[in-house]
């Protein structure tokens, strides 16, 4: 395999292959909460993120993603929308893992809404809401997290979005990054009933564009 840094790596359209590497990807983002959401199974995360990858209308679809790519291995990815987005993909995330999980993963997983809703702010209208950023191991500290935010930035510039929303726990080494980047802090979640369950003090970082 060739060097993995920013310059080696193409910017594309994410495609439904790799569909447990892009799980695994997804769950490094937030793995309290998808942790918890999945009983801390490995497997299962790799097979119900794994599903809805693979779909055209989830949340956690490849279509609302950008990958970096090295040849035709998956380096990274950067998955977001806007709020008429999130909004239409929610329903069909729902039904998505229903079909992907059994009667008692599904349960286990819709417990999440009782106060997960609470960890996570509205999205307004003239924002972009990066829901996910992350990179392989082999790509980490390279430059290609910060070349997936880059091109983010300049893409919601160009379609006229006034500002560019993340959420991200508040002991995650990407804080940095998204600092040097221009994002600040401008609302802190702890949600005390899902602290036991170890999902800590979230924040919901902006940059203003």
């Amino acid at each position: 395999m060739s060097v993995v840094n920013a310059e080696t790596v193409q910017l594309a359209p994410a495609t439904a292959a790799h569909p447990e590497l892009a799980a695994e990807l997804i769950h490094a983002t937030e793995p309290h909460i998808f942790g918890y959401l999945h009983g801390h199974d490995m497997a299962l995360v790799r097979r119900h993120l794994g599903y809805h990858w693979q779909q055209r209308d989830s949340l956690f679809s490849h279509t609302f993603a950008t990958a970096a790519w090295l040849g035709e291995d998956l380096m990274g990815i950067e998955l977001g929308f806007d709020a008429d987005q999130q909004a239409q993909a929610a329903g069909p995330m729902i039904e998505h893992a229903m079909t992907a999980l059994t009667e008692v993963e599904f349960a286990h997983f819709a417990t999440w809404f009782e106060h997960g809703r609470f960890v996570l702010p509205p999205l307004p209208d003239d924002a972009w809401y990066l829901q996910h950023l992350a990179v392989v191991p082999a790509a980490r500290g390279r430059g290609v997290g910060e070349r997936l935010l880059g091109n983010c930035i300049e893409r919601c510039r160009d379609a006229g979005f006034k500002r560019l929303h993340l959420d991200v726990y508040a002991d995650n080494p990407a804080v940095s990054l998204y600092e040097r980047m221009g994002f600040a802090v401008i609302v802190e979640t702890l949600v005390r009933p899902l602290v036991q369950h170890g999902i800590p003090l979230h924040w919901r970082m902006e940059k203003r564009l």
